[in-house]
């Protein structure tokens, strides 16, 4: 049985003033295309989840959860600043009392003591600052429980690690936490495309193998392959050929590819609001963020028979790209088909906590609280004991 088109690629307004359309009108919009399933993947977190897993059931859709993040490091060494740019955007990308590494702002070093639970109000300045300046985009899906719980390690690490805005999303971080994740190569902004963009095909290989050994793809003949090419088509000027080299180095690297559309909008019409959050975002009029905003209208959810209608689909299209991207577009229905994770918050979850040997959650709470009061309190009373 032949699937339908499921977008595995879609931003939520929890994507802070980038994502247009609220989960309900994008799940409302995914239905009306007849789509199978539609993912939520706001960038660098799980914020939009679970709004959009219960409108999505709610309205009897399958919800596939996961996030698209920015990368502190590349999968292969870049010495040429393919990947990363020597700094982002100009000076205001960093914040004044932070050192720069490979154009990251790294965590600020405090001149005071922190307050024990309390986070330093330091935010990167990221105006002006455009797509391309910032780490390598990569997609990461939740294929059930586990990977719901890897994603959530991964995010929640790399928000402690990093200052409010930049969280540090590293290859290292994610080699700890690959139960359970699907990958997406992501968008042009993802280190092999930019890579090939680049012009350096060998690296963009490289970085294919890295990334394929991290998630233990199985390969393109398996449909259990745990990182997916993404290939992707916005009528801009250089797709076609970036969609025929993406194609051609998955073939070389023995990679599935997978069709999405990177939506940030319900609809074609909903392009003007998106052009304004951008533009509220950078602190900039319409007229002054014209380099920053997408260059059109076709970024929106769009159903299978738009995306078979798009330049690497129709007839005259080279055999061996319209091929990859039927291919692509039935991998991304078997790839949601593939994720299922029950966000059941009517039951109770409590969280796992190592305890000493011999101890067990309860006793050992039981420790730290007779610790604490007598850390806390002098002498030790009896209504204190009780």
């Amino acid at each position: 049985m032949v699937t339908r088109y499921a977008e595995l690629h879609d931003h939520t307004d929890f994507s802070f003033l980038d994502g247009a359309s609220g989960a309900d009108d994008l799940v409302e919009r995914a239905l009306e295309l007849g789509l199978s399933a539609l993912a939520v993947t706001d960038h660098q977190g799980l914020y939009g989840a679970v709004r959009f897993s219960s409108a999505a059931v709610e309205a009897g859709l399958h919800a596939v959860i996961g996030m698209e993040i920015e990368l502190l490091d590349p999968a292969v060494p870049d010495p040429h600043d393919l990947v990363h740019s020597p700094m982002w955007g100009d000076a205001r990308a960093a914040g004044p009392h932070s050192r720069q590494y490979g154009g990251i702002p790294t965590r600020p070093k405090l001149e005071r003591k922190r307050v024990p639970w309390r986070r330093a109000p330091k935010r990167e300045d990221l105006r002006g600052v455009r797509a391309r300046e910032l780490g390598p985009h990569l997609v990461l899906l939740a294929r059930d429980g586990a990977g719901y719980s890897s994603l959530c390690r991964i995010a929640s690490a790399a928000h402690l690690a990093g200052t409010k805005g930049v969280p540090r999303f590293t290859h290292d971080l994610l080699a700890q936490h690959t139960e359970g994740v699907i990958a997406l190569t992501g968008c042009r902004h993802g280190e092999i495309p930019r890579r090939l963009l680049a012009g350096d095909r060998e690296g963009a290989a490289a970085a294919a193998r890295r990334l394929a050994g991290l998630f233990g793809s199985k390969g393109s003949e398996s449909a259990g392959s745990n990182l997916l090419v993404e290939l992707q088509h916005h009528l801009l000027p250089d797709d076609d050929w970036l969609v025929a080299e993406l194609v051609r180095l998955a073939e070389e690297v023995g990679l599935p590819v997978v069709v999405t559309n990177d939506a940030h909008y319900a609809r074609r019409e909903d392009r003007e609001l998106q052009d304004v959050l951008v533009g509220i975002r950078h602190g900039l009029t319409l007229d002054e963020s014209a380099h920053l905003r997408r260059p059109n209208g076709e970024y929106h959810l769009k159903s299978e028979a738009e995306l078979r209608a798009l330049p690497p689909g129709l007839p005259d299209a080279d055999p061996r790209v319209r091929r990859a991207w039927t291919d692509g577009m039935a991998m991304a229905g078997e790839v949601a088909a593939r994720c299922h994770v029950e966000l059941a918050f009517e039951r109770y979850r409590f969280p796992g906590y190592p305890v000493p040997r011999g101890e067990t959650p309860f006793s050992y709470l039981e420790t730290l609280c007779h610790d604490g009061a007598r850390t806390r309190y002098h002498p030790m009373t009896s209504p204190v004991v009780k």
